[in-house]
């Protein structure tokens, strides 16, 4: 059984748009200045918040990739831990003394297909093109093609192994999302200061922005959802 990745190409399609509308409007914010008659003070101080803001906006898109990442190879994990459990069940079955030659066969079929998908899974969890399970961002997902059906130590290994980097995926997950909020209160503050020495508000810009990323974030929650339908095909095999 293959998991096809047309789903996925297409969401990874939509998460690319939504971040580039993302990062133009945090550029356009950045790039905020229109100062004309203004006294040089005013100039001086419109600059220095400008900048503060420009480090800010900066912070965000990083911050952004990073939950975005890390989010589509966190559901992937997860879908792979739960294909883990069902190979762990057929394994518990295989090694069960009573049954005959053309049963283990039937199971060991089965454990191939299981690990094929699992390994579709971890070559799909694609960002910008990049492989995310991977040494490349610490989250190498390895051992899978050496898993056999009367191997039970090494699925369990296996599966501890997805459980650390799930934490890892975590951890990214919550410091990039406090670094974000973080960012857009401080934003927030210096854009109405800077509105008051300017010509220009920003509160339209960062109403924007704010929209910008919560369809960042419900494209990214959609690519996890698109996981769990590869998990349930998954649990499909066995049924």
């Amino acid at each position: 059984m293959k998991i096809s990745s047309n789903g996925n190409t297409q969401l990874l399609n939509t998460i690319t748009q939504n971040k580039t509308n993302t990062d133009t409007t945090l550029e356009k914010i950045a790039a905020t200045k229109e100062l004309s008659g203004k006294d040089s003070a005013s100039l001086v101080i419109s600059d220095a918040l400008s900048s503060q803001i420009s480090s800010l906006t900066q912070n965000v898109q990083n911050a952004n990739e990073t939950v975005s990442m890390y989010q589509i190879a966190d559901s992937s994990l997860q879908a792979m831990s739960a294909g883990t459990d069902k190979l762990n069940e057929l394994s518990v079955s295989y090694n069960n003394a009573a049954l005959n030659s053309d049963q283990k066969a039937m199971l060991s079929e089965q454990f191939d297909a299981i690990s094929s998908s699992m390994q579709d899974i971890a070559n799909q969890t694609t960002y910008n093109g990049q492989n995310l399970l991977s040494s490349n961002y610490g989250m190498d997902v390895s051992g899978l093609s050496s898993l056999s059906i009367d191997d039970q130590d090494g699925i369990a290994s296996f599966s501890d192994s997805l459980s650390t980097l799930s934490n890892v995926a975590g951890s990214q997950i919550n410091a990039a999302n406090s670094s974000i909020t973080n960012s857009l209160t401080a934003i927030t503050n210096l854009s109405s200061a800077n509105s008051q020495v300017s010509e220009t508000p920003l509160d339209q810009k960062i109403t924007s922005l704010n929209s910008d990323e919560i369809k960042l974030t419900s494209s990214v929650l959609a690519q996890v959802h698109q996981n769990s339908m590869m998990q349930q095909s998954i649990s499909a095999l066995l049924s």
